[in-house]
């Protein structure tokens, strides 16, 4: 495989808590976190809410600095990138599609003005007569029709100003895309529609996803490789497949069993375990304990070492 375009490497992220009149306490959010994002693939972050999905984003982002650890792009380090010019060019590069579609968007301009002001601060046309040809391209690649570009975003649904923030991404020049569960606020009908742009984007245009959420039925559509993340540990990583045939780690397993479709594909995963819910503080209370290491199950599939607990998971 060719090398990463992002390598976070050992990463731990500590806040301040409290202060003022009161004692400061230190909230470990992250803790020794490592993982490879790669062009035209995508890497699926996965864990329940709190668990330091989003701290990881942000951190690539250069929102935030890392505790300890470093985060490297294109082989470089992240922290070594200080300069307003380095900034600006990097940012173009790594982009963000958050959450809520409309609140990324300013209700006061057009479609049009959102797109082409990114075209023009990082420099992807030469000159202002090139504008309309390159929203021609932008707009027909996330299948919306040329006359939106003169809509507000209040004049489109969910799912369409989710595909006007991918096209912005695109308008910039990303290689990397952070998606911070980006469907989840839209109806189930046009998640798939989302999903399958994204699929689209990774296949054509080479771009590296780092795929944030807390659904694995997501997960397991669209990314290659998967992360099982819990209070701020990767506890098991690997071939998406692979995870969800043979999850190892027991809070895997907690997630794979709350998957509330019966139809999916690995619902039978559990069905030799079905306590797994009635257990659930008593598998995150294990899943806390500090482990050094992992265990290779195959390939590429990692778990990092736990003692099994026969009353936990009774």
């Amino acid at each position: 495989m060719s090398q990463p375009i992002i390598e976070v490497k050992s990463v731990t992220k500590e806040f301040a808590a409290g202060g003022g009149f009161g004692s400061k306490e230190i909230f470990r959010a992250l803790n020794n976190v490592s993982f490879t994002l790669h062009r035209g693939r995508t890497l699926a972050l996965v864990g329940e809410s709190g668990c330091g999905k989003s701290t990881c984003a942000r951190l690539i982002t250069k929102v935030h600095s890392p505790t300890e650890g470093e985060i490297l792009f294109k082989g470089k380090n992240i922290a070594d990138i200080s300069s307003r010019k380095e900034v600006l060019n990097y940012r173009s590069k790594v982009q963000m599609v958050f959450q809520d579609p409309f609140g990324s968007l300013n209700p006061t301009h057009t479609i049009r003005h959102h797109l082409t002001r990114p075209l023009l601060i990082h420099k992807q046309v030469s000159h202002k007569s090139e504008l309309p040809q390159k929203l021609k391209e932008l707009m027909n690649l996330i299948e919306l029709p040329i006359s939106d570009l003169d809509k507000y975003p209040h004049q489109l649904s969910g799912g369409q100003r989710q595909r006007i923030n991918l096209a912005r991404a695109l308008a910039v020049g990303a290689e990397v895309i952070l998606a911070d569960e980006p469907t989840s606020m839209l109806d189930v009908s046009i998640r798939l529609g989302i999903l399958n742009l994204m699929k689209e984007m990774k296949e054509q245009k080479g771009i590296g996803f780092l795929y944030i959420t807390h659904d694995l039925a997501t997960a397991h559509y669209i990314a290659e490789e998967t992360a099982v993340m819990y209070r701020g540990k990767i506890v098991e990583w690997g071939d998406t497949r692979a995870i969800l045939r043979n999850p190892t780690h027991p809070y895997t397993r907690l997630l794979i069993s709350a998957v509330p479709d019966p139809d999916l594909p690995f619902h039978q995963l559990v069905d030799s375990e079905p306590d797994y819910s009635v257990s659930a503080d008593k598998i995150r209370s294990l899943s806390l304990a500090d482990v050094s290491g992992y265990r290779q199950i195959a390939d590429n599939h990692f778990v990092a070492n736990w003692e099994e607990n026969k009353e936990c998971v009774a």
